[in-house]
């Protein structure tokens, strides 16, 4: 899998931890209207999915993808609901597998040198490296690469990257968009402060000469 057209258009992918279907509304609404038209959401509470199937049910338009997946039967709930890609923390041979046969574009975590190489022999070239800043943040990551630079790879660095270090990764060639969440803040999110979010959404493009 190469890196989707709609992911190479946007600097940042917004990745939301917690939310209820309501406040899910409001993070859509204001990433939207800030110009970010991709996000992602992650299956760590009971409410997620209910959560996903609003914001796809409100916000047709925008990119939606799950992320958090750990399984057959989520990453086959994904491909079912319409969403438009699945994350996973970690490398899983049978998990992307089932990705390419549901055919729903797939970012599988990936850390290390043999984790990497062992996605683009199973034809993924486009991995999330994952937790990037605990292991070495933007220095780790190109070296990381270095070995892999005629595969056409790219990549989706995410793990604990602030708004402070998005431009030293979108530096690297190989970098497709930077996820985080500093776009989306709890904080902001419980509150329900639709203008501060659309605010960080809007920031975010001036990283990149992305359009």
């Amino acid at each position: 899998m190469q890196s989707p057209l709609w992911l190479q258009k946007q600097p940042v992918l917004p990745i939301i931890n917690r939310a209820t279907p309501e406040e899910a509304l409001i993070v859509a609404e204001a990433l939207l209207e800030g110009g970010i038209e991709v996000m992602e959401m992650t299956l760590r509470t009971t409410q997620a999915k209910d959560a996903l199937q609003a914001v796809r049910k409100e916000f047709p338009e925008l990119t939606l993808g799950v992320g958090s997946i750990l399984s057959h039967e989520q990453l086959e709930w994904a491909a079912k609901e319409g969403m438009k890609f699945g994350v996973s923390p970690a490398w899983d041979d049978d998990l992307w597998d089932k990705s390419v046969a549901l055919r729903i574009p797939f970012f599988p975590g990936v850390l290390t040198p043999t984790e990497l190489g062992r996605a683009i022999n199973a034809g993924c070239l486009c991995p999330k490296i994952f937790p990037i800043e605990p292991a070495g943040g933007a220095a780790y990551l190109k070296s990381l690469l270095a070995p892999y630079l005629g595969t056409g790879l790219t990549c989706l660095p995410t793990g604990g990257i602030g708004k402070e270090k998005v431009s030293q990764y979108l530096e690297i060639p190989q970098v497709s968009a930077v996820g985080g969440s500093w776009i989306t803040p709890q904080p902001l999110i419980s509150a329900k402060n639709l203008e501060g979010m659309t605010k960080l959404a809007k920031s975010s493009l001036l990283l990149t000469n992305a359009t």
